[in-house]
């Protein structure tokens, strides 16, 4: 299998292009200013006329003509502004409230990008239009679809606030990420065996030459196809060191290729490799994990203390764990059409990814009991559905909850509930 991790620069900079608040409002404003000049071309062709004398109740003067212009021109600007300020508040709520690292996601937001988008492109049209027409034009179509775009504005601004207003819940987000990470798991997991752990055993005997990072940074994505055709030119083999998510320094190893590698050969990889400042959710199964570990720890801290916040993001956690224990994790190795190994890249191990999640929300519930019973409970369902072989690294986390809170719980009645919870989970 090749996993569609992110192949390259390109990918990446389309990715950057097509986010935030610059390229998508940009350019249906554009279109504003395109279908102005197209709409006053068509109104001095007068090839409408006939249409409009048929729909006596489209005539307008030329004073009411730029009067609706102006008025809609005017009205624009002034919510352009109210959405870029309702924006900034809601930003200024989710960074507190939800977690910093989930704002990408609200610049990315479409419903976002396109209500700035066609509030300007409805302003920028009214106002190409009162310059193009003269004071005794009557450009009869361009009002009408200057009307039209402004009761579309205002029906999608309607939507829009219903979109924020259910973007600043915490549940909500805590169901985006973990649709995102299951999104993440299906594609890079859809074909994958029942089991592959003999590629551990893959191990070449040579030191092999290393490949050193030429600056720091996040590892934001390997094109594994790429790193598979430089290997089967060389006939060698490439073993990454590095992982996406992982944070590399200059001069330390990315990779190591073994048998007839040649120094064009070593640029060629290094050109494979995406080294970035930030992390980047493609490919990284553990950074979509990290949102929701986030949000249950910003919960569960002294200053909020929302324990049913925490209890929501282990649910939703919990739904994500079970379709990887049942799926198992990527291959490692990666071998050409022929079976040879050509690549060796451990994307994640099954104890890592659990312990990513488990341990940080152990640590974090000590001595809650409401949280601590929820987190026995969703490992006794992850147990119940996930691979047998997996079962002694979810007890073991059962074992670490209960010696956690055998000093951290008092009650002895909370410590009995919380022993007999974490029987049940055993059994299943």
């Amino acid at each position: 299998m090749q996993l569609q991790i992110v192949p390259g620069p390109i990918k990446v900079f389309l990715r950057r292009l097509v986010g935030g608040f610059l390229f998508v409002p940009s350019i249906i404003a554009i279109g504003g200013v395109v279908l102005a000049i197209a709409a006053v071309w068509i109104d001095r062709g007068a090839k409408l006329e006939p249409v409009f004398e048929f729909a006596q109740f489209l005539n307008i003067n030329a004073t009411g003509a730029r009067s609706v212009l102006s008025t809609i021109a005017g009205a624009m600007m002034t919510v352009i502004s109210l959405v870029y300020s309702l924006t900034l508040v809601v930003f200024t709520l989710a960074a507190s409230n939800i977690g910093p690292r989930l704002l990408e996601s609200f610049t990315d937001n479409r419903v976002n990008q396109t209500t700035i988008g066609l509030l300007g492109a409805t302003f920028l049209y009214a106002l190409i239009v009162l310059y193009i027409v003269g004071d005794e034009e009557v450009p009869k179509l361009s009002v009408a679809i200057a009307i039209l775009l402004a009761t579309v504005s205002l029906f999608w601004l309607i939507y829009f606030v219903n979109n924020v207003a259910r973007s600043v819940k915490v549940d909500n987000e805590i169901a985006r990420t973990q649709h995102a990470l299951r999104a993440a798991i299906h594609e890079q997991m859809r074909d994958e065996p029942d089991d592959h752990s003999e590629e551990s055993e893959y191990t070449p005997e040579s030191e092999g030459i290393p490949i050193k990072a030429p600056s720091a940074g996040y590892i934001r994505g390997v094109d594994i196809p790429a790193l598979k055709a430089i290997a089967e030119e060389t006939g060698g083999f490439v073993q990454m060191c590095v992982r996406p998510g992982d944070y590399v320094v200059a001069g330390s190893p990315l990779a190591r290729v073994f048998d007839g590698a040649t120094e064009a050969d070593t640029s060629a990889i290094l050109a494979t490799i995406l080294i970035g400042d930030t992390r980047a959710p493609e490919g990284d199964i553990r950074f979509h994990m990290h949102l929701a570990v986030e949000i249950a720890l910003r919960a569960l801290s002294p200053g909020i203390n929302d324990s049913y916040t925490a209890i929501s993001a282990i649910d939703h956690l919990s739904g994500s764990l079970a379709t990887i224990l049942q799926r198992g994790v990527p291959r490692s190795l990666h071998c050409n059409n022929e079976g040879t190994p050509r690549v060796w890249m451990e994307i994640m191990g099954m104890k890592e990814i659990v312990g990513v999640v488990m341990h940080p929300l152990r640590r974090a519930a000590r001595g809650n009991v409401l949280v601590t019973l929820r987190l026995v409970q969703a490992i006794g369902m992850i147990a119940s559905v996930a691979n047998k072989r997996h079962g002694p690294i979810l007890h073991r986390h059962l074992l670490l909850i209960a010696t956690d809170n055998n000093t951290s719980i008092t009650n002895r009645d909370d410590r009995r509930e919380l022993a007999s919870a974490i029987r049940t989970a055993r059994m299943r």
